[in-house]
């Protein structure tokens, strides 16, 4: 057993049924990760700020605040899938870290490819991302990070993001409120540590794979996005056509050694979800 007090959280606050419906799909694999893990689990459902100063997303910040009675907090958003091969994130953790998350791939070309939509984010560095979210520029900044996992050591971030959450500053509306505060304030305090990308695998990011390809043609094709979106009134559901293909990319993605698959990007469907669970019977 570790002798560290670890815990595995999720949130759903404000989302009503659907998010509720999500939970009961994924819970079973995240709980099994954190009994693995020899973790505690929370779901948190209220507002961690009752006065709610700032948005839902900006709960996030006050995570590691609410549970400052543990040494590490996994946070994993609801649309993530967890290999049961995936090793013992907590033990990953460095000395001295407060917060692990994965960096976006700005510089790559998959990520070129899937914002290809916007001047404005091909165009943006690491420097302008922060200094047009009104933060100073720094040493140490390493990039904008995704906050659908994230690792933290409440002891050593906990304060530092409680203050920011507390504060005045507005980080504008190019992006949710959590993920640059985080990642600039962990970085500027040299607390931070780049998580591997297969502990955080989006599938829209994997361009350039024989099945990723294939599907963004088709997902970008005139003749099936006309088509898409009239079944998705029906279903209520992105992509239920491809459901088969996004499964078979999703299983090379695993086999290929991805951890965690982040369904973001508009992935999420309950059909693909309940047909991945089952690789592994």
């Amino acid at each position: 057993m570790v002798s560290e007090k670890r815990i595995v959280c999720v949130m759903a606050i404000g989302g009503g049924q659907k998010y509720l419906e999500q939970y009961s799909l994924v819970k079973d694999n995240i709980m099994a990760y954190a009994k693995k893990c020899h973790a505690d689990f929370a779901f948190i459902q209220k507002w961690i700020d009752p006065a709610k100063k700032r948005t839902v997303y900006g709960q996030k910040l006050l995570i590691p605040y609410a549970y400052k009675n543990y040494d590490k907090v996994l946070f994993l958003d609801l649309d993530i899938l967890i290999s049961p091969k995936c090793p013992d994130l907590f033990n990953l953790m460095q000395e001295g870290i407060g917060l692990m998350a994965k960096v976006s791939p700005r510089e790559s070309e998959k990520f070129r490819k899937v914002y290809s939509w916007s001047d404005r984010i091909l165009n943006e560095t690491t420097e302008s991302f922060f200094t047009s979210r009104n933060f100073e520029l720094c040493e140490g900044l390493v990039g904008c990070i995704n906050g659908g996992v994230l690792l933290f050591r409440p002891a050593l971030i906990a304060d530092l993001l409680k203050s920011y959450y507390d504060s005045d500053h507005d980080p504008g509306t190019l992006s949710a409120e959590d993920e640059p505060a985080m990642a600039y304030l962990s970085q500027k305090a040299g607390i931070f540590q780049k998580l591997d990308m297969k502990f955080n695998c989006q599938p829209h990011y994997e361009i350039g794979t024989p099945e990723a390809s294939t599907l963004w043609n088709i997902h970008h094709n005139q003749v099936y996005r006309r088509i898409e979106n009239h079944v998705r009134k029906w279903t209520g559901e992105p992509d239920s056509l491809l459901v088969h293909m996004h499964y078979k990319f999703v299983k090379r993605l695993i086999n290929n050694g991805a951890y965690i698959i982040h369904f973001a990007g508009g992935w999420w469907n309950t059909r693909l979800y309940k047909k991945c669970v089952k690789i592994w019977g």
